[in-house]
């Protein structure tokens, strides 16, 4: 028995230790594997980014079904990159190929495959699917050939059955309805999605549809006026009732509050142009009868309408006020007509080419220039009262904006800056309560000011306002005439705004439903503001903020845009996203905010996000299905099926899985100060295949603040600005993105201070090699790039895109594209030097680069396009004279008919080409290219066919 035992412990062992042997080999085998398809990953080249596409999802409103779409960032043409083609047919299998539009069912997955499928949309009831199929062109066609027909699919979802029209007509499924409508400029097809048929109307103008209504009201504007008239038709019984025929146009057709009325314009076309002084505004009503009531405005009899002005004919719909008494019209103003005599003697004279540039001037004459075709087809409010064929105009000359919620004809709130026009000072207007009963005006405030367009937020209802002043939230009750502090002694100051000349707060949220209250944000956190002083305000994210450093963010904003009035406000007994961010970790996620309670739904160290969008849900109309995005600097954000609570989220996308075959890197977070204590952060990426004590070369890319981004996935894209981060990491290179903290007057130096306190962060950590720092700014980094030229720096080679080297000439003499200065850029914007050029000169000079050339020790590498009205091309070549003039090491490449940055897909791939050759010299020891090194031959340019006027700004063009 022992013997028995002994051979069986023996056997044991045995089998034991060859078990543990056939590990240890599994083991090593699958070990070398890894580490044989890791050394096997390739770092990326030009022709593998351009492998990267991104995705669209539709969902439908019950839940059950999605479409998505891939497509590529950067679309190879077929006939100039067959090798690309190649490859993307290999990373990309069957269910997962561009321009092709994928179907699916949240249960069975892909149910229908739609080649060229483009901008689906589901119908109400989620039975079907409509989308555009436009077919990319083939290799070896003409031009002609090139052009391919459109089409417009409609398919029923469960049977398969489809409807096709040749079309590229907008389309779209009426919401609450099961029709499908689209129309062109001529035509409207309305489709019956329960019976399967059509109904065509041709000579179409306009068509009006209202979710209350069981008609479709249009027009038909024919080309010999034959049949023009106002329709009704009525898709359930398949009828069309005539309104009102006759051989003039009718236009901006309208219905009133309940359906029971129509407004419309009517009139003649002279020689194409409006006869507006023989129009009408046409009230029509009883609409159900045999008989249909019409109450006739002639336009010359209205009381009170300025000389010279009609109704707008293309601008939108007639408005309706509650009761029926008021319609809210556009006026604009017509031209009056030249007598031929005197017009053919005007045009027999040569006029001077002359300008005339005054002093006193309230706007640049350039900026009026650039106005001028805005201000031809200008519009202005008016409102005309039924009862007395009388007309009161609401903005013009002195009210030029009107701010109303469309759930009131009370109450609005009209704008007038004529005061405080100013070439660099922030938006300031007197503010006039306008009666829209009576037209009537009173004042509010004077000169209230705001950073950007009015920060006024009225109530859905139309009863309240809320203001900023710079410090506090006012609550104005129109009826009463009176302003209230809502604030409840709670600092809203946004203090990390480090621009000059204004206070902003956080930002407005909205309305609060069943309360007289309104939610604003803080810092970190979400107020709740009643409007009755005697009730106080509410922190709503405390219990987290209290904490940690998460801040906290409404997720959707649509409710603010709801077709209905009602339902414009913030419910709280129905779950709200917030987006909760973490401004220290950079970890992220969602929360549920209902009845004041706050549920964790997702939160780690990931990001929720497109890559070229803020964060976004998609939630079914009708459901509780979402899908929402979730990705790192690893991973591509990919869209997740799930329940509103977040659970099971399930992945419907796998947007780029050839990703696998290339050497990619991770990013750590840096903390550092600059030289006054203030804490920073940047991001720094490092390559995946990093062994620890190597000193890499490094790129430091700073645009303000960019640590928030330490989650983000990095899209190896090339652009015609900035370096793709990915083509250099996976090269070897570290990338560095720090954290900028300004002060007003300093922006340049205080660029250079923190990047180079990021650098030393980096230095002490161990990675990079202390000669191999190159720097690539654009635009604003662009600045700071020429400036750290001249200054004692870390950099071994620097590149800056579009930068500003004289902050002298740019604040006297640059313009932009709407033809004005930039000397609100200077002052109160992103320059942040708060005072002009000869109030501190020795400050603009000091932070100007090309007066501190002197000093220049760093290679540079400018670039530029000649059309920029961003900044002007002639900073950089400015810049570049000077530093030629000096024999500093400069080149310049200056880009042809380019504007900020380089559009034409030809010369993103030779700038970023162009990038990659200096920095693998500067930084790596790469052999220089020529162009680097000497003078290239001049090779003509071949001409233009077409006359290319966008170098040369329209103020110093002769106007046809």
């Amino acid at each position: 028995m022992t013997n028995i035992h002994l051979k069986l412990n023996i056997q044991a062992n045995m089998s034991r230790h060859l078990f543990q042997t056939i590990l240890f080999l599994l083991y090593c085998v699958l070990g070398n594997f890894q580490t044989i398809a890791q050394s096997k990953k390739e770092p990326l080249s030009f022709n593998d980014v351009r492998q990267w596409r991104t995705h669209s999802i539709t969902l439908s409103d019950n839940g059950e079904w999605y479409t998505k779409l891939y497509s590529l960032f950067d679309k190879p043409e077929s006939e100039k990159d067959t090798i690309t083609e190649q490859k993307l047919e290999n990373y990309f299998d069957d269910n997962n190929q561009t321009d092709i539009l994928y179907i699916c069912n949240s249960k069975d997955g892909i149910k229908y495959k739609i080649p060229d499928g483009r901008r689906p949309a589901f119908s109400s009831a989620s039975d079907w699917v409509a989308y555009q199929i436009i077919p990319k062109p083939k290799k070896d066609k003409s031009k002609k050939d090139k052009e391919e027909e459109t089409f417009i699919e409609l398919k029923h979802l469960k049977s398969g059955f489809t409807v096709k029209y040749k079309s590229s007509a907008k389309y779209q499924f009426l919401d609450g309805k099961n029709y499908f409508i689209t129309s062109d400029k001529k035509s409207l097809l309305i489709y019956d999605l329960n019976h399967r048929r059509e109904h065509y109307i041709g000579n179409i103008g306009e068509y009006v549809i209202n979710k209350k209504s069981d008609y479709i009201a249009y027009t038909i504007n024919s080309k010999d006026n034959r049949g023009n008239g106002i329709y009704l038709y009525n898709p359930k019984l398949m009828t069309t009732k005539a309104v009102e025929t006759s051989n003039k146009v009718y236009s901006n057709l309208s219905w009133n509050h309940d359906n029971t009325k129509l407004a419309a314009y009517k009139y003649q076309l002279l020689d194409d142009e409006v006869d507006y002084i023989n129009m009408e505004i046409n009230v029509f009503s009883a609409l159900d009868s045999n008989s249909v009531k019409s109450d006739k405005y002639a336009v010359k009899g209205i009381k009170e309408l300025p000389e010279l002005m009609g109704p707008a004919t293309k601008s939108g719909a007639i408005g309706w006020s509650k009761d029926n008494e008021r319609l809210f019209l556009k006026l604009k103003t017509y031209p009056a007509k030249e007598d031929e005599k005197n017009k053919s003697k005007k045009d027999d004279q040569e006029a001077s080419t002359v300008q005339v540039w005054h002093w006193k001037d309230k706007k640049l004459l350039s900026e009026r220039i650039m106005e001028y075709d805005d201000k031809q087809n200008e519009v202005y409010e008016a409102i005309f009262f039924r009862n007395t064929n009388t007309l009161a105009q609401l903005t013009g000359e002195e009210i030029q904006k009107l701010i109303r919620s469309e759930g009131t004809d009370q109450w609005a709130i009209g704008t007038d800056n004529r005061e405080y026009i100013s070439d660099w000072d922030i938006y300031k207007n007197d503010l006039y309560r306008i009666n829209l009963k009576t037209g009537d005006k009173k004042l509010i405030e004077k000169e209230y000011r705001s950073r950007y367009s009015t920060g006024i937020e009225i109530s859905p209802d139309g009863d309240n306002a809320i203001l900023w002043d710079g410090a506090n939230y006012w609550s104005y009750d129109f009826e009463k005439g009176t302003k209230e502090n809502i604030s409840n002694e709670i600092s809203f100051i946004d203090k990390e705004y480090d621009k000059f000349g204004y206070s902003p707060n956080y930002g407005f949220v909205g309305w609060v439903k069943n309360q007289n209250a309104v939610i604003v944000n803080h810092k970190l956190d979400l107020w709740l503001l009643p409007l009755d002083k005697n009730e106080k305000a509410q922190n709503l994210t405390s219990e987290l903020t209290s904490k940690d450093s998460i801040r906290f963010r409404f997720e959707d904003y649509s409710f603010a845009y709801e077709p209905e009035i009602e339902d414009r406000y913030i419910d709280f007994s129905k779950p709200n996203f917030l987006y909760a961010f973490n401004t220290q970790t950079k970890y992220a996620g969602y929360y549920n905010l209902q009845n004041g309670k706050l549920k964790k739904l997702i939160y780690g160290p990931n990001a929720y996000a497109d890559p070229y969008r803020r964060y976004t849900i998609t939630k079914s109309k009708n459901t509780d299905v979402i899908v929402f995005k979730k990705g790192d600097y690893q991973n591509f954000p990919e869209a997740y099926l799930t329940q509103s609570d977040f659970s099971r989220p399930k992945k419907i996308t796998n947007t780029n899985p050839q990703q696998e075959h290339f050497k990619w890197g991770k990013r750590i977070l840096i903390d550092y100060t600059n030289d006054d204590g203030v804490p920073l952060q940047g991001i720094l990426s490092i390559p995946e295949d990093y062994k620890k004590g190597e000193k890499l070369p490094m790129i430091v890319y700073s645009y303000e603040k960019l640590s928030n981004g330490r989650y983000n996935y990095a899209i190896p894209y090339l652009n015609g600005a900035t370096v793709p981060e990915m083509l250099y990491v996976s090269e070897g290179y570290l990338f560095l993105r720090p954290d900028i903290h300004f002060n007003v007057g300093t922006p340049h130096s205080d660029m250079h201070e923190s990047i180079d306190a990021a650098i030393e962060k980096v230095i002490a950590l161990g990675y990079v090699d202390e000669q191999k720092i190159g720097y690539e700014g654009f635009s604003f980094g662009g600045h700071c790039g020429m400036y750290m030229s001249t200054q004692n720096n870390k950099f071994a080679a620097i590149a800056a895109g579009a930068g500003v080297s004289n902050l002298v000439q740019g604040f006297n003499i640059d313009i932009v594209r709407d033809g004005s200065n930039e000397q609100d850029y200077y002052m109160t914007g992103q320059g942040r030097l708060g005072t002009d050029p000869t109030s501190n000169t020795e400050m603009y000079i000091s932070e100007s680069p090309v007066f501190n050339a002197a000093t220049m020790n760093t290679p540079l590498l400018l670039f530029h396009g000649t059309a920029d009205k961003v900044v002007q091309w002639e900073h950089s070549f400015g810049f570049y004279s000077i530093l030629r003039y000096l024999q500093k090491p400069v080149v310049f490449l200056s880009y042809l008919d380019e504007g900020h940055g380089m559009r034409q897909e030809n010369n993103r791939l030779d700038v970023q080409k162009r990038l990659k050759e200096y920095f693998d010299h500067y930084l790596k020891g790469a052999t220089a290219k020529d162009w680097m090194i000497e003078e290239l031959p001049y090779t003509p340019r071949e001409k233009s066919k077409e006359k290319d006027k966008r170098s040369l700004p329209k103020w110093k063009q002769i106007q046809p």
